[in-house]
């Protein structure tokens, strides 16, 4: 789609949503890993629109995920994410309010971010609205076992064995995924080892609906603003649903680009646990599998060499050098390479 028909259907989703019409500027602007985001201005108002990363590989219905989401929070009376405006599902568009505010820079996070967080969390998880969850699609990648935690790693790691070496950084690529596979085999085997002597048989244990979770998935700083008044908004929810709550716990942490301080854990896990009748079982269930996420989290580092995952760098932003992005993803892998018995 080039921008002269971009520009007539994101108008069209513009008077959809009740937008003044004439004068309409669209402006692209940074967006995410995956999607290419635009600032529309109409009559002196601001929203944003989105326009959806779609490919056969790619099977996740990523607009519906998000818009499907933000009505569900809207509908919980939410007002941390932004509100949605409109969609056209087959064009892959969508308009979301526009939210003033800055990034939060990594170093910077504090006991009120992460309050702010796990408020968040728990507003979506309220009583009163999860009657409404079960209309959600699962999370990108839910899980509800121990055992499937486990099974989508190592399937992680085998795709990875698709790296293409015939270059510098595609070989050095190729030379980590084998320390990850030695870090994963010993990370695994301890589990293994505390499972069976604490609750044999608690691998293949799946969570039952009063212990699953409302995630927004893809969870943390890296994706929110603070807006002028101090207050948190957070975005991007196109792999939101319902998920185990020790996978939104792990992946809040393991994410790389805005790290939240270790020290934090246990009061985020303490806090947001507390949706569920078990929340103690449910938060030694989220330290316990913590190192299953930190690995996975490897893993995505590195998706950057995978053909797929290119294709979805080249359409979110044309212009990126990706051999200077596979290094600084290589990089990042390496330092967050989990030991075992270790972070």
């Amino acid at each position: 789609m080039d921008a002269g028909p971009l520009n007539a259907d994101i108008a069209e989703l513009a008077a959809a949503a009740g937008l003044p019409a004439g004068g309409l500027r669209i402006d692209a602007c940074a967006g995410g890993g995956n999607n290419r985001v635009f600032v529309v201005h109409a009559g002196g108002e601001r929203v944003v629109a989105k326009w959806y990363f779609r490919h056969p590989s790619d099977t996740r219905d990523r607009l519906a995920a998000e818009y499907a989401f933000l009505e569900y929070a809207a509908g919980c009376g939410v007002r941390s994410v932004p509100r949605p405006l409109s969609c056209d599902p087959a064009r892959g568009l969508a308009l979301y309010e526009f939210v003033e505010g800055r990034r939060i820079d990594a170093g910077e996070v504090g006991v009120r971010h992460v309050d702010a967080a796990a408020a968040f969390f728990l507003a979506i998880n309220a009583p009163a609205g999860r009657a409404a969850a079960g209309r959600l699609p699962f999370a990108s990648e839910a899980c509800f076992s121990i055992a499937e935690h486990l099974a989508l790693v190592e399937a992680r790691i085998a795709r990875l064995d698709g790296i293409d070496g015939s270059l510098a950084v595609g070989a050095e690529a190729r030379a980590f995924v084998g320390e990850l596979r030695v870090a994963w085999e010993g990370i695994r085997a301890g589990l293994s080892r505390t499972i069976a002597a604490s609750a044999p048989g608690a691998a293949t244990d799946v969570l039952d609906e009063a212990s699953r979770c409302v995630s927004p998935s893809d969870f943390g700083f890296h994706n929110a603003l603070e807006r002028p008044d101090g207050t948190l908004c957070f975005l991007d929810f196109e792999y939101a649903g319902r998920d185990d709550p020790a996978k939104m716990a792990g992946d809040f942490f393991a994410h790389p680009a805005v790290p939240v301080p270790p020290a934090l854990k246990d009061r985020f896990i303490g806090q947001t646990m507390a949706f569920a009748p078990d929340a103690p079982a449910l938060a030694a269930r989220a330290r316990l599998l913590e190192p299953v996420f930190r690995t996975k989290w490897c893993c995505i580092m590195l998706n950057e060499f995978l053909p797929d995952a290119a294709q979805r760098r080249r359409f979110a932003d044309p212009g990126a050098d990706s051999d200077t992005r596979r290094r600084l993803q290589l990089d990042k892998a390496r330092r967050h390479l989990p030991r075992p018995g270790g972070h």
